[in-house]
């Protein structure tokens, strides 16, 4: 069933957010005259690992877009008239992703004894190279969300016998979502400078998110729940630790996280941060999967318990 969930959340996602890159592939753009563009394209798009998904532009102006945006972390502007061709970069996705995407950029240019000058877009506020603080938030909302879970089911039990209990537990879920997601969203929009309300939309989606997925998982498993709740949503998230970025974290996790709700806060919270919220309509759309899917998960399994009960 939880496996089943987290399909259901893939296929609703992909639905509402329309086509788009490989969420863990590193979108990059390369501008170039059409034959040299192809050529790049299918040469980044060929080096071992699949670390890039690449597409050809038009225009430079259209590659800087691209970056300032957050659509794609890189764009190669090729003009053969010069001997050096462009990199655009964003230093607010991290040193450790650019250095990462400097050096599998200069294979593809070596290839064609090319060499690209590195200009950086979306410069990082001072002490928040690897945006932490988004990290920092982003763990504030998983941790809220679990703790709420974990009150709710230690004053009434891990299961709601009762439509109106049911009922009454999610309502309380989200006045904490709401009132807990306003503080994280104050502090995110008074050290980023960005708007407050897609913060606070991220950060109550996110605590609401996760609740209701450990309501779901106690309604199938009873307290084990928790465990599960725990293993999905915390355990899956350890591999960040060790990386500054999803896109590094190796397989499965570069492929499993984006649709994980800790891993849709961070894109969100990432794109707003620094990127003009360009780019929160899929992370977005998967914490509201992940809601909207765990609260139809508890109604079934309370449904399914009534028929068991009265058989």
């Amino acid at each position: 069933m939880a496996l089943g969930l987290l399909q259901l959340v893939v296929v609703l996602t992909l639905a509402l957010a329309g086509p788009d890159d490989s969420p863990h592939r590193a979108p990059i753009r390369i501008v170039a005259s059409p034959v040299v563009a192809a050529a790049l394209v299918d040469t980044a798009n060929a080096l071992d690992g699949t670390p890039f998904s690449a597409r050809p532009l038009a225009t430079a102006a259209q590659a800087r877009a691209s970056v300032t945006s957050g659509r794609s972390v890189a764009a190669v502007v090729v003009d053969l008239r010069n001997e050096k061709d462009v990199l655009y970069l964003a230093s607010a996705n991290g040193e450790d992703l650019n250095r990462a995407i400097v050096r599998e950029v200069a294979l593809v240019e070596g290839a064609y004894g090319r060499r690209a000058d590195v200009r950086d877009l979306v410069r990082a506020d001072a002490g928040d190279t690897d945006h932490q603080r988004v990290y920092l938030l982003t763990g504030l909302a998983v941790a809220t969300g679990l703790v709420v879970a974990m009150v709710s089911t230690w004053r009434r039990g891990p299961r709601s016998e009762t439509l109106a209990a049911g009922a009454r537990r999610l309502v309380v879920n989200g006045a904490a979502a709401v009132v807990v997601g306003g503080v994280l969203a104050a502090y995110a929009s008074h050290s980023y400078g960005t708007g407050l309300a897609v913060w606070w939309l991220v950060a109550a989606l996110a605590i609401f998110a996760v609740s209701s997925a450990t309501y779901a998982l106690e309604s199938l498993f009873g307290v084990v729940g928790i465990g599960v709740a725990i293993t999905v949503l915390v355990l899956a998230a350890a591999p960040l630790v060790t990386a500054a970025h999803p896109l590094l974290l190796p397989q499965p996790w570069a492929a499993i996280t984006p649709w994980l709700p800790h891993g849709a806060a961070l894109a969100a919270g990432t794109s707003q941060a620094y990127f003009g919220a360009d780019q929160v309509v899929r992370p977005l759309a998967v914490l509201v999967a992940w809601s909207v899917l765990a609260v139809l998960t508890s109604i079934v399994a309370r449904r399914e318990r009534l028929r068991a009960a009265t058989t």
